[in-house]
């Protein structure tokens, strides 16, 4: 019986991208879902810099750091504010900024090569070399 030899897909920037995070060296193509991070740090626009990452960041904190119960309402001053929000919606709003990184993310991807500033390679290309 003959065995399937699964090869890995590498890829490279064509021109260093212009930021600290990325460089012109050949990589794994990480799986946008089982490797996350990789994934957005290389293939998000503006990854460094993007306002949806650092919100994403917070959302995570929030989360992990703050008591989520069940909202309480108060008011204090003729201002009414809750003093915790909902567990539920936390993990709502982190799902859908997830949803508009890997968007785009996966946009930049598309363009990265159908405009030629990536190219993607096979492990037998890298052996061969």
């Amino acid at each position: 019986m003959n065995s399937l030899k699964t090869t890995a897909t590498h890829f490279r920037y064509k021109k260093h991208p212009g930021d600290l995070f990325r460089n012109t060296s050949v990589q794994l193509l990480p799986h946008p879902y089982k490797n996350q991070e990789d994934f957005w740090v290389w293939f998000h626009p503006s990854y460094h810099r993007s306002e949806d990452i650092s919100d994403l960041g917070d959302l995570y904190k929030q989360l992990h750091e703050t008591p989520c119960q069940d909202n309480n309402l108060l008011s204090s001053k003729n201002e009414l504010y809750y003093t915790s929000v909902a567990k539920e919606c936390l993990l709502e709003e982190i799902k859908t900024l997830e949803q508009k990184i890997y968007q785009d993310c996966f946009e930049n991807f598309y363009l990265l090569i159908i405009e030629g500033h990536i190219e993607l390679i096979d492990s037998h290309q890298i052996e061969n070399k």
